[in-house]
Parts: C-alpha cells; sequence; structure tokens
C-alpha cells in the first residue's frame, strides 16, 4: 500500500466523525445524562443539515464545512476543508471517499463501522458502563442555543473522556472535546453556524473530483483515483495480538492490496464501544518504514515498529500507553498464517 494511500487510509478512520442532527420534535427532556446520549443516537439518522465547525488540535485550528443528509436510505455526509491544503471526504453508499491534492483513494466500507460524529456510541449503553462514567455537568451555550453538558468518563488510564454540549431541543451535538489521562482537551470540534435543511440535494455528495493538473492527459477527472477494494475477511493470519487492554474486542480483520498485488496490508480494528484502535501489518518490500517509534497528532496516538520486513503500525484515539501496549504485545508467527 502506497505511503500516500496509508495516510488516506488512516485519514478514513475517522470519516465517520461527521455531525448527528436530533429530530426536532417535542420530547419529554431527559433526566440523566444516559438519557441524553440515548437520545443523540436515537436522531442520528433522520435530519439533513449544512453547517461550518471549527476542528482544534492543539495548536492546529481548522474551519470545515459540513453536509449530512439523513433518512431512511442511511446517512451521507461531505466534509471540506476551508483553510489549508485543499481536502475533501465524502461518506455514500459506504464508501468514503478521500480526496487529498493530486490524490484520491475510494475505501469500501466493511462490516464495522463508526458510528457519526463525535464519537461511536454502542446501541446498548450497558456496555460502555463498564468501563466509563456518565455524569451530568449543567448547562452553556455553544453558537446562541442552549446546550446540555455530558461527561464520559474513562474509569481507568487506558482510554479519553468526552465532554458533549447538546442542544437541549433535539439532542445535537453542538461540540464536543477529546480529554486526556489529565482531563486537558486535545481535540475539540464546535459548530459556529448550522442551518437544518428539509431536502439536501444528491449532488452535494457526488465524488469529488481532482484538479485539472493531477489528471492524465485525456482521461476523465477520476484517472488517478485508485479504488481499494473492501478487504478480504482474514480467518488465518500469522499475526497476533496477544494481549488488549480490558474492554478491547477485535471487531474486524481484513486484508487489501493494490490492483498490482504488491503492498498487501491486513487492518486489524478493536473497540471498547468508544475508543477505536487499528492496527496495520504491512509488508515493507526493500521500503523505508513509515514509523518507528511514537507519534502523536492532537487525539491520535501512533506506534510503528518494524517486525520481520513488515511496518507495524498501531493507530487510535487513545492514549500513548494503550497503543504501545497493543503494539508490544504483537507477534509474527509464520506457520499460523499457512493453510
Amino acid at each position: 500500500m502506497k505511503r500516500g494511500l496509508l495516510y488516506c487510509a488512516v485519514l478514513a478512520l475517522v470519516a465517520g466523525s461527521l455531525p448527528p442532527i436530533g429530530r426536532t420534535q417535542a420530547a419529554a427532556t431527559p433526566e440523566n445524562a444516559r438519557q441524553w446520549l440515548e437520545r443523540m443516537l436515537d436522531s442520528t439518522q433522520t435530519l439533513n443539515y449544512e453547517g461550518t465547525f471549527i476542528y482544534v488540535q492543539g495548536p492546529h485550528v481548522e474551519a470545515m464545512r459540513v453536509i449530512h443528509g439523513g433518512g431512511p436510505e442511511g446517512e451521507r455526509q461531505r466534509l471540506v476543508s476551508l483553510s489549508g491544503p485543499p481536502r475533501e471526504v465524502v461518506v455514500a453508499n459506504n464508501n468514503v471517499i478521500c480526496l487529498l491534492p493530486k490524490q484520491q483513494a475510494t475505501f469500501a466500507g466493511g462490516d464495522y463501522r463508526r458510528s457519526p460524529f463525535p464519537l461511536s456510541l454502542p446501541r446498548e449503553l450497558g456496555r460502555l458502563e463498564s468501563h466509563y462514567e456518565l455524569q451530568m455537568l449543567g448547562e452553556d451555550r455553544v453558537a446562541g442555543l442552549d446546550a446540555q453538558v455530558i461527561a464520559i468518563k474513562p474509569r481507568d488510564a487506558w482510554r479519553f473522556g468526552y465532554r458533549l454540549w447538546l442542544d437541549r431541543r433535539n439532542g445535537l451535538a453542538l461540540r464536543s472535546a477529546l480529554l486526556d489521562e489529565r482531563g486537558q482537551p486535545v481535540e475539540q470540534l464546535m459548530f459556529t453556524d448550522l442551518q437544518l435543511k428539509s431536502r439536501i440535494d444528491d449532488a452535494a455528495f457526488a465524488a469529488p473530483a481532482l484538479a485539472p493538473e493531477s489528471a492524465a492527459p485525456g482521461a476523465g477527472p477520476n484517472a488517478n483515483s485508485p479504488r481499494m477494494p473492501k478487504g478480504e475477511v482474514v480467518t488465518q493470519s500469522a499475526w497476533r495480538v496477544e494481549q488488549l487492554p480490558e474492554g478491547f474486542a477485535e471487531v474486524s480483520h481484513n486484508r487489501f492490496a493494490e490492483a498490482s498485488g504488491r503492498h498487501p496490508t491486513e487492518h486489524i480494528v478493536f473497540a471498547d464501544g468508544l475508543a477505536t484502535i487499528s492496527v496495520f501489518l504491512e509488508r515493507l518490500e526493500g521500503e523505508s518504514p513509515l514509523l518507528q517509534g511514537s507519534s502523536q497528532l492532537g487525539s491520535m496516538n501512533a506506534f510503528g515498529m518494524v517486525i520481520n520486513g513488515h511496518q507495524v503500525l498501531v493507530v487510535g484515539e487513545a492514549p500513548a500507553a494503550t497503543v504501545q501496549r497493543i503494539a508490544a504485545s504483537i507477534q509474527y508467527q509464520p506457520e499460523a498464517g499457512k493453510p
């Protein structure tokens, strides 16, 4: 898998992080934190909207435009950067299309898919409460709207916590903050404007086109747009993750490769109902490793190493100690991967 596409794959992990919107309906005001989260879950696939939000990762500040369509056919969403290099992500028909300058890739959806902004929540919140405490933190205002503040606090040091500002009228997530082990924000999103729509035109979710200079002469706009096929489910692998932090479980294990057959990559996803951690296992084939050691970008911690000629990359919205613990427990057993 080419280095640029691996970057897109990591970006695609959070491409589902686009804001849900609640039903505009008269409903009893929830009385506790769990009821507020249930209200948010119930409202994630119903309404259409457009809005602008500010995204903050440490010193990095970015403005993003989002278009979201809901309904019986499912969710469709488009995210466009308003600052920095032009970037777009479109999620439609269970595909994620990632556009970077002069490069585009399509990732087919799989059985495991993150729920929308601002975090993944299981439909059964009892699973979440095994490892997180839910709390009411009072009221506030965001984008001129009254909001109820909810805290999701981890019960141990293996995961991050959240603070959510939910519209008191309909449960819409107006703002979110991801908090590190010390309770300090490492990532924040906040709407600055939001408009509900009766409908969103289908054209709003069309695949983004590459800039003309990035396309081959005489070719169509997507000539340089490699499509990453849906991964083949792995039932037999030489790779083992021997020890996971309590509460984490494997939710998918797939193998995919470029059309040429080069750079075969295994992708394993672990989750605890809220936090998601990915493990990428890619044969280097003489290329330099993408990462050795630890790295952090806002809420995303990563740890890379080389095992038996493979790049091993663990990435997730979790403390550095969590991704390092998972990386340290990865073992390569060639005999186990043979038919």
